[in-house]
């Protein structure tokens, strides 16, 4: 199975990711500081970020076993 244009997709997302991440770490020291909004805004990015990783961990675990007579 080729699974590498999912991996470079994956990858061009978490690129663009970061580069939001780098911008909006700029604009909190140089533009405006942080609101209560943008605190819960940050809080839910972790909160999915963790659970993008757990999934990530996850793939490891899966066991080859496919379905008998599916695609």
């Amino acid at each position: 199975m080729n699974t590498i244009h999912q991996f470079a997709a994956i990858t061009k997302n978490l690129s663009g990711v970061s580069a939001n991440l780098v911008d909006l770490a700029f604009n909190y020291k140089e533009i405006a500081p942080r609101t209560d909004l943008d605190v819960a805004h940050i809080d839910l990015l972790v909160a999915q970020a963790q659970a993008m990783i757990d999934a990530a961990e996850g793939l490891k675990a899966i066991a080859y076993e496919p379905t008998e007579g599916g695609d």
